[in-house]
């Protein structure tokens, strides 16, 4: 038998969700965060990828053979870490500006869709690159 490992890095975003496990569209198993998990699979050619509620990862191709072991990262969507955050903090210093100086409130306007924008394509459009599948 092989092994494939799969390692789940601890992140903030996606910290109380299980994200499902699947080997050829066959569901494998659950990992929680920052959990390891480990299962014996017969060799050959397989699709993995992971599901959180609608949002997934690409399907990478393994290649397992006999008594050969893979390990796999498997991350959520990197970027939310510092991008969000930093958009976020990037807004409320816009707000408190409005108080002290007279901004525009078109260009307020602007900025909060953009936000909305750039939230909203991780859930809808790019959906399925939310969470990373990286071979060790």
């Amino acid at each position: 038998m092989s092994k494939l490992i799969i390692d789940r890095r601890s992140e903030f975003a996606n910290r109380g969700r299980k994200i499902g496990l699947y080997l050829n569209k066959e569901k494998i198993g659950t990992i929680e965060n920052g959990e390891t998990r480990e299962f014996e699979i017969e060799p050959g050619q397989y699709k993995l990828h992971a599901r959180i509620d609608w949002c997934g990862s690409q399907k990478e191709e393994i290649s397992l053979k006999e008594d050969e072991t893979k390990a796999v990262e498997l991350t959520g969507f990197s970027k939310n870490r510092w991008v969000l955050p930093i958009l976020i903090l990037i807004q409320f210093i816009l707000i408190g500006l409005t108080y002290l100086i007279d901004i525009n409130l078109y260009l307020m306007i602007f900025y909060s869709v953009g936000v909305m924008l750039y939230m909203s394509y991780q859930i809808t459009f790019g959906r399925n690159n939310y969470l990373k599948l990286i071979e060790k």
